[in-house]
């Protein structure tokens, strides 16, 4: 019943409007346009308001009183660069030109929610009340997720489809977040002249780097510097430095206690040279550990056995929409839409992946249906 061609060219119209994150306005009247044809009530939210963006969240709903209301939702932003993508069609995948991005993160996930609900309309089969959100600006920090009004709708059971892995593989597990900016203020210098009136903040931080815990701690937590700027001149002995942070763990408490740690490092190793230092290093998203027999597993366990494809159960070390939606109290599980090589100009998706990931949250639909 699911319509390759029909997938496929969805999957190309959308991967070649541009929509990096804040920026969806082009795509989301593009969906818009198409939950409508679809016979769906579709709205538009006000998520671009509450952060600078010039469109919001897309929502459509498919009603079926008195069944259970499942929420199938994928993001309608992409990383940079997307200013201008050009799929290209080869041996069965679908990638870029190769000077920009595809977008299969996440419009992989979008064309299968929508090729799920055309199925569902031209061959008139029952299913829940369907709740579809395309969100805005996932890729900065789960932005359209945080502002959607899910209370509103209070689905049983949620269903994001944004995960690189084949279809059939259910992420059970993600982690807590944190992430900002660490300065060290020293002081300037002529660095010829008079460097011992200076503090030079590459100094103090190499120090305190050196102590602190960088990289896969342990299985559950990582830490990573990503970005150092400093300087203003080669000879003044540098009077800032500013470093961009990030920490994960799937525990919220090795995560608090990994954030001291490097947070004291910093502060004492500071005060050792005179420095100054200045934490901006803040929580993100929670974490969510789901029950592995959890029902909307074993809807999803059923629903894979149906379409003949392996179920797998996984952790990730990256958030999703479902990280805000666990946090808010609405059970989520982020599944995998064949997406490869993500946030690259090699990105691809396999065009059999696509397929299999529209059966398979048809089955979903018909699993809860029931």
């Amino acid at each position: 019943m699911v319509k390759e061609n029909r997938l496929v060219q969805t999957f190309i119209d959308m991967a070649s409007i541009s929509s990096p994150s804040l920026k969806e306005r082009e795509v989301g009247d593009y969906l818009l346009k198409a939950l409508k044809e679809l016979g769906m009530e579709a709205y538009e939210d006000n998520a671009g308001e509450v952060h600078g963006g010039n469109c919001g969240n897309i929502i459509g709903v498919l009603k079926a009183p008195g069944k259970k209301k499942v929420l199938f939702s994928a993001h309608m932003d992409t990383v940079l660069p997307c200013d201008k993508v050009t799929p290209i069609i080869e041996n069965g995948i679908i990638k870029s030109d190769g000077t920009s991005v595809l977008g299969g993160d996440d419009k992989g996930g979008i064309v299968a929610i929508l090729e799920m609900i055309s199925v569902i309309k031209e061959n008139n089969l029952d299913h829940p009340e369907i709740i579809v959100v395309f969100s805005i600006a996932e890729e900065i920090g789960l932005r359209g997720a945080r502002a959607f009004d899910i209370e509103k709708y209070s689905p049983d059971y949620s269903f994001i489809l944004d995960s690189s892995g084949k279809p059939g593989e259910a992420i059970i597990q993600a982690p807590y977040s944190a992430k900002g900016e660490m300065k060290i203020i020293g002081k300037p210098a002529h660095a010829g002249i008079s460097p011992e009136n200076g503090i030079n903040a590459l100094t103090v931080a190499s120090h305190a780097i050196t102590k602190i815990k960088l990289g896969r701690i342990d299985s559950e937590t990582t830490s990573n510097i990503g970005i150092v700027r400093g300087g203003e001149a080669v000879n003044i002995v540098m009077p800032e430095l500013s470093i961009m942070y990030e920490a994960r763990s799937f525990k919220g408490e090795k995560l608090d206690n990994l954030l001291k740690e490097t947070n004291d490092i910093f502060e004492a190793t500071a005060k050792e040279f005179g420095a100054e230092f200045i934490n901006d290093v803040k929580k993100g998203y929670d974490g969510f550990t789901l029950d592995s027999e959890a029902e909307i597993l074993k809807c999803f366990a059923r629903a894979c056995a149906n379409t003949g494809l392996e179920c797998k159960q996984k952790s990730s070390g990256g958030g999703s929409d479902a990280n805000v939606y666990n946090a808010k109290g609405f059970t989520s599980v982020n599944l995998a839409v064949g997406m490869s090589k993500v946030h690259t100009k090699e990105e691809f998706i396999e065009i059999k992946d696509m397929v299999d990931t529209a059966k398979l949250i048809l089955e979903v639909s018909k699993e809860l249906s029931k």
